[in-house]
C-alpha cells in the first residue's frame, strides 16, 4: 500500500473519531509524519476529503454494478443485496453530525454525494418498477417508496439507534431488506423466502 492509500485510510479514521473538524495536524500525528509529508501528497484538506468522497463512491459503485450485471439474481435478490450494500473501503459512518458538517463545511462535497446518493436511488426505483411490470411485486406507489427508503436509511445512520438495538449498521440494512421484501405478513404454508 502507497503512502497516499494510508493518509487517506487515516483521515477516514479521523473523520469517524473526530468529524470533519479534524485537522491535518491531528492527521499527522495519527500517521506519524510532519504536516509537511501530508501536504506533499495532498494540498489542501478538502482535496483529501476529495479523495475521500471519491473513492467511497467508487466502492459503493463497484458493488452495485457487480449485482445489477448479474444475471443469476432474481429482480427480488438484487433489490435485497443492494439494500445491503454499504461502504466498504473505510467502513461505515453512522454519526449524523458528520453528515450535517459536510452539508455546511464541504458543500461542493456534500453536493457531489447527494447527487450520487439520488442517482443510486433512481436506478433502484427503476428496478423496483421493473419488478412491479414483471409481477415480481405487486404495485406500490414508487415514489412514496422512494421516500420511505430515503427516510429510513438516514435514520439508520443514527449511531444512538444502532447502540442503543445492539446492531451494526450491515444488521440494521439486512433488516430492513428483509422486512421491505417480505413485510409484515406471515409467509402462507409452503411459502420460500
Amino acid at each position: 500500500m502507497f503512502l497516499r492509500d494510508h493518509i487517506v485510510l487515516a483521515a477516514a479514521e479521523e473523520l469517524k473519531t473526530r468529524g470533519v473538524k479534524f485537522t491535518m495536524n491531528d492527521l499527522a500525528k495519527r500517521l506519524s509524519l510532519s504536516k509537511t509529508t501530508l501536504y506533499d501528497h495532498f494540498a489542501a484538506k478538502s482535496d483529501l476529503i476529495q479523495e475521500l468522497v471519491n473513492r467511497s463512491s467508487q466502492t459503493i459503485q463497484e458493488q452495485e454494478d457487480e449485482i445489477y450485471k448479474n444475471a443469476r439474481l432474481s429482480t427480488a435478490e438484487k433489490i435485497q443485496s443492494l439494500l445491503k450494500i454499504s461502504q466498504k473501503v473505510f467502513g461505515p459512518v453512522y454519526n449524523r453530525a458528520i453528515h450535517d458538517d459536510f452539508r455546511h463545511y464541504y458543500p461542493d462535497h456534500y453536493k457531489q454525494l447527494s447527487d450520487f446518493r439520488q442517482e443510486r436511488l433512481d436506478k433502484l426505483m427503476a428496478l423496483i418498477q421493473q419488478g412491479i411490470e414483471e409481477h415480481a411485486f405487486r404495485p406500490v406507489n414508487v415514489s412514496v417508496f422512494r421516500q420511505l427508503i430515503i427516510s429510513v436509511l438516514d435514520d439508520l445512520c443514527s449511531f444512538q439507534f444502532l447502540e442503543k438495538n445492539n446492531m451494526t449498521y450491515a444488521d440494521a440494512l439486512t433488516a430492513l431488506s428483509d422486512i421491505i421484501l417480505h413485510g409484515l405478513i406471515p409467509p402462507k404454508e409452503g411459502d420460500i423466502r
